[in-house]
């Protein structure tokens, strides 16, 4: 039985690193070596300097020995069946770090995550999953999961959102998407699991005419179906059925925590990717964000989601969270071939208990604005997304730019186990991150004319069948809520 190998070095010395067990231990020729490590070194690259790397070999990857057994094993070219693992860590690290258990703590707090190397050369980026800290697009928002992973014999846990390249042939766009998608939930929820990429091929047999492997793709339809059997309410979106609200139904699910696979394409490509969140929006986004509407009674409406902002996408033909606004998705990509491509559809991966849709949620919520005595001259700024009720309370609990009373009102409320959120404010509030008034919808009930409560102009608002009940409140701008997408 072969000793793992392990070794902690710099970043910078890690492609060589890489090299010699390539040429060792694969007996890698140099040709495909070089063009391995070229691959590789795209993903080192988008990692920041100063990071110490354990690289470990032998490693027995879940996801590739799947890949492996179902379909590399038969081939007869010889694939090996054990890849390489990097982890890596935002500070100085030694041997002895990882045998002294007082350290582990400390590990922990520097531990930026892991990439898989697996042995489908060139195409060698394997399961990760990276913490956007220690990437150069570190200052963004996005979904996050932690995963569990064993670094040089000791327990750490991986935050990030989980990300893969294709291989091409058991793995294309549109699978790795859907595995993104399913270890993101599986790792997060209790409610879902983790696959592996032999579980994609028997769900699509049993609608399937003709083989799978090696796989040409997924249609929309074949996704879609995949996702739902996975446990999901699952709603589809295309530019064409909403021309002018599509980008911003889009928006409203990232900003929810939903990672959401769009469909991109041009006259020559088609392509799937996860979006998982988005930048920080700036001074100048919040100057630049333009009226979307009046409504009936006067009152100036802003939506967040016409921030001019850049979103952050899981794209497996590249390194983890590329930078790209929704009207030019793939902008990163340098092939003309990849010029021209839009948005064409999107796949929403709901709870199965979601009924109230996204689109339907903003409509209600501006419905029931425009029904009131509103006296503000200032243009509202309106947010929407979705959370579990949970969550929101849990988030009110620990505002303390509430007051106790409305923190009262709020979490003695009977609520379902999804809401939708309309959370209201204005520029300068904004610039703070503050907002001063909030609408609450039932996610679960797509027929209910009303709303569960709403805080307007320092009142609390509570709504039922029979009765409207109104409580003044000693109100303050507070806090938004953040726990959908989060910088890690």
């Amino acid at each position: 039985m072969e000793n793992i190998y392990t070794i902690i070095t710099e970043k910078q010395n890690v492609a060589a690193g890489i090299r010699n067990i390539l040429e060792q231990k694969y007996l890698l020729h140099k040709n495909l070596a070089d063009d391995s490590i070229a691959i590789f070194e795209g993903f080192l690259n988008r990692l920041i300097d100063g990071l110490f790397v354990v690289i470990e070999y032998p490693y027995v990857d879940k996801v590739y020995r799947n890949s492996y057994y179902h379909y590399y094993s038969s081939k007869l070219d010889n694939y090996s069946r054990d890849c390489i693992k990097l982890s890596f860590f935002k500070g100085s690290i030694t041997e002895n770090d990882f045998r002294d258990s007082s350290r582990k703590q400390d590990l922990q707090h520097i531990f930026g995550g892991f990439v898989v190397i697996r042995p489908t050369f060139p195409k060698v980026i394997g399961r990760s999953v990276i913490a956007p800290s220690i990437t150069v697009n570190s200052n963004i928002l996005v979904c996050n999961t932690d995963v569990n992973i064993t670094v040089n014999g000791v327990k750490l846990k991986a935050c990030g959102f989980p990300h893969a390249s294709q291989d091409g042939e058991m793995l294309t766009c549109a699978e790795t998407t859907v595995w993104g998608l399913m270890e993101y939930f599986g790792n997060r929820y209790p409610e879902y699991a983790p696959i592996l990429p032999d579980k994609i091929t028997k769900v699509l047999n049993s609608i399937s005419f003709e083989r799978l492997l090696p796989s040409k793709g997924l249609t929309l339809v074949q996704t879609s179906y995949t996702i739902k059997e996975f446990g999901f309410g699952v709603k589809n979106y295309t530019r064409q059925q909403f021309p002018a609200d599509f980008e911003r139904i889009l928006k409203t699910y990232i900003e929810s925590g939903i990672p959401v696979i769009a469909l991109v394409s041009n006259a020559a490509v088609g392509h799937a990717l996860n979006i998982i969140g988005r930048e920080h929006f700036t001074e100048g986004d919040i100057e630049n964000l333009q009226l979307s509407q009046t409504l009936t009674n006067g009152v100036q409406i802003m939506e967040f989601t016409d921030l001019p902002m850049q979103y952050v996408i899981s794209d497996d033909n590249f390194p983890p969270y590329q930078l790209a606004y929704l009207s030019e998705p793939v902008s990163y990509y340098t092939n003309p071939r990849w010029a021209g491509c839009t948005i064409t559809g999107c796949i929403i991966p709901l709870y199965p208990k979601i009924y109230l849709e996204a689109n339907e949620a903003r409509t209600k919520a501006l419905l029931w604005l425009q029904s009131m005595n509103l006296q503000t001259a200032i243009p509202i700024v309106i947010k929407c997304f979705l959370t579990s009720s949970r969550s929101f309370k849990d988030s009110i609990a620990g505002n303390d730019s509430l007051d106790a009373n409305t923190k009262e009102l709020l979490l003695s409320l009977a609520m379902p186990k999804f809401i939708w959120i309309t959370e209201l404010t204005n520029k300068d509030l904004l610039r703070q991150n503050l907002c001063n008034g909030l609408i609450v919808l039932d996610a679960t009930d797509p027929k209910k004319t009303g709303m569960i409560d709403s805080i307007i102009e320092n009142n609390f608002i509570s709504y039922s069948d029979t009765a409207i009940t109104q409580t003044a409140l000693p109100l303050q701008p507070f806090r938004q809520f953040n726990q959908n997408i989060k910088n890690i």
